[in-house]
């Protein structure tokens, strides 16, 4: 059955969907913003909802958020593995910024320079970008784990001396796998990142 938009208009509200112009959206990657959310969804719900053990949403919300913030002392004890010019991130597009601000990285680039995974990236754009990660000395590029890898790969043929890292940063891994749960999503990516920066 046809839809009553056309192929532009489906393409407009994808965009749309997808165009995080404005505000970051990524504050995921920050467990410390996590552990406010948390807080403040439960806060709300509460004042909204009526539970049956509201006990029992309060403790468990609770060890959620000292969860969150064990996990953060464990990726800034990772982090601190690192020397602090080694601190650089170039990913395939931006959702490190809360992360890189948590954790005193540099975000020295992405391959598709704006938050939406829809952009164009031009050849001249990667040659900057290549001709950046040879001058900053940047060991590992990261590219994202559910997403294709094809320009982070020729960003990497470019530059020649540079690995390839996935991190998880638009979906969580599979279930029993590394990055099954948001906490391990995060414990996952920044031991990839130590152990590729280090």
């Amino acid at each position: 059955m046809m839809s009553e938009h056309s192929d532009d208009d489906e393409h407009d509200e994808h965009d749309e969907h997808d165009d995080h112009s404005g505000a970051d959206p990524h504050f995921f990657t920050d467990p410390m913003r996590m552990a406010a959310a948390v807080e403040a969804l439960v806060a709300f719900l509460q004042d909204e909802v009526t539970f049956a053990d509201p006990a029992a949403v309060s403790a468990s919300a609770a060890a959620y958020v000292a969860e969150l913030v064990a996990l953060d002392g464990e990726v800034a004890a990772l982090v601190a593995s690192i020397p602090e010019e080694r601190r650089v991130l170039v990913t395939n597009h931006e959702v490190f910024g809360y992360f890189a601000d948590r954790y005193g990285f540099e975000v020295v680039g992405a391959v598709i320079p704006s938050g939406s995974t829809t952009d164009g990236v031009s050849a001249g754009e990667l040659a900057e970008l290549a001709e950046k990660i040879v001058e900053e000395g940047v060991p590992a590029i990261f590219a994202d784990a559910s997403s294709s890898d094809d320009l982070i790969e020729a960003l990497a043929a470019e530059v020649g001396d540079v690995i390839v890292v996935e991190l998880y940063s638009e979906s969580l891994g599979e279930p029993g796998g590394d990055g099954a749960t948001y906490v391990e999503m995060i414990r996952t990516n920044a031991t990839r990142m130590s152990s590729a920066l280090a």
